[in-house]
């Protein structure tokens, strides 16, 4: 595994807005937990929030990730059972039952 960590100066964030039944707007950051304010205006809610994501992460250090995958991790995880009811009678016997039962569900919708 090749880990690559770099650094920045800016983050950006999605703010999800709502409206609440009472007219409030609830301001809240998809991609950090229990990152949420609820403010009378849309304009004091996304003030709200920024400052509080400010705080929050004044002193934390926020580092992008990268993991690179080795190539046997990308191989698809069902390639080693292709085939494997190769010559099998009975399972070619029930697969035709399945698909004569989705013609006749297809016959019937039509």
């Amino acid at each position: 595994m090749n880990i690559v960590l770099s650094s920045t100066s800016a983050l950006n964030f999605h703010v999800l807005l709502e409206q609440t039944a009472t007219g409030r707007t609830i301001a809240s950051i998809a991609e950090l937990a229990n990152c949420q304010v609820e403010a009378d205006t849309r304009k004091a809610a996304l003030e709200a929030i920024q400052e509080l994501v400010s705080d929050r992460l004044n002193n934390v250090e926020v580092l992008p990730l990268e993991v690179s995958l080795s190539e046997s991790k990308r191989e698809n995880p069902w390639t080693e059972f292709i085939g494997m009811f190769e010559g099998d009678d009975e399972f070619a016997e029930m697969a035709a039952q399945w698909q004569a039962e989705r013609n006749q569900a297809t016959d019937d919708l039509a």
